[in-house]
């Protein structure tokens, strides 16, 4: 049996003849010489077996037929054709590649209504953000003027405060003077009344002069007891004025800080340094 394409006599099948060196032994078969031969591009597909090959017989061991050599393979081409058709054909590659098409066409078409969705979006925030910092700088204009107002509201009240508090120490003062100064009148009628209880006999008499001297000492008890308890009650007023006064410094301390709080808020613009948490912000009263 010949290979499909070429011929067991074909001269160029065999091999040269030389004259220096004897013939090569004839095979017995050509199945032992035969090279399985594989198309370019059908290396490894699995459906190419050798059994779809035609079969090669047996050629009798003779001299006269050549022999193939192992280095070149014959051509042989396979059996069946239905084993190289494509496993997808033309229009089922068009139609794959419309789908991918339209598939992308979507893809594109929601990232682009993302995309204006997305810059509407950041036009709303961005009109909101101006007018919500507009209204805030109004709002911290009218408080930075409310501070001012009341903070100059607190100086006022607390100078006339210290000014009371000094006219009350003032007043202390003389309240006690007045109270040792009245201790020396008070001593002599008590000494006169003492002498006065020396007489003897007739004189001792319960006359005008030592009615007059026990009540000039009741007034001058009297006195002292009022000026001791007017001097207790300015102690205890000055008290409440030293309440009033720190109450005051305090509240005037907070209106400061708040002021500058606010007068560098009023200040702060979109391309301003250093924009972060302010610090001592956590001190800020709740209630």
């Amino acid at each position: 049996m010949e290979f499909l394409g070429t011929t067991q006599t074909a001269s160029y099948c065999g091999t040269k003849r030389s004259c220096l060196f004897p013939d090569l032994a004839p095979t017995s078969t050509t199945k032992d010489t035969y090279q399985s031969y594989c198309l370019p591009g059908y290396r490894y597909l699995s459906s190419w077996t050798p059994s779809l090959l035609h079969k090669v017989v047996s050629v009798p061991p003779t001299s006269d037929k050549p022999f193939n050599p192992p280095g070149r393979p014959p051509t042989i081409l396979p059996a069946s054709r239905s084993t190289l058709h494509a496993r997808y054909s033309t229009r089922d590659w068009h139609h794959a590649n419309g789908v991918q098409l339209k598939g992308s066409e979507a893809s594109r078409y929601c990232a682009g209504r993302l995309n204006t969705d997305s810059m509407r979006l950041m036009q709303d925030k961005d009109q909101l953000t101006y007018q919500m910092q507009q209204d805030s700088r109004k709002n911290l204009g009218e408080r930075i003027s409310n501070i001012d107002f009341w903070r100059s509201e607190l100086i006022y009240e607390l100078e006339c405060l210290l000014k009371e508090t000094q006219a009350l120490e003032t007043a202390k003062k003389r309240l006690e003077c007045a109270a040792d100064e009245m201790q020396g009148p008070l001593k002599i009628a008590l000494e006169c009344l003492y002498h006065r209880e020396k007489r003897k006999g007739i004189d001792l008499v319960h006359d005008d002069v030592e009615k007059n001297l026990m009540k000039e000492v009741d007034v001058f008890k009297d006195c002292q007891e009022i000026l001791t308890k007017l001097a207790q009650k300015i102690s205890q007023q000055l008290g409440i004025n030293r309440d009033a006064q720190h109450a005051l410094e305090k509240d005037l301390s907070d209106k400061n800080s708040a002021h500058f709080i606010d007068e560098k808020c009023f200040n702060l613009r979109n391309t301003s340094d250093s924009i972060s948490f302010y610090h001592g912000v956590e001190k800020a009263d709740g209630t």
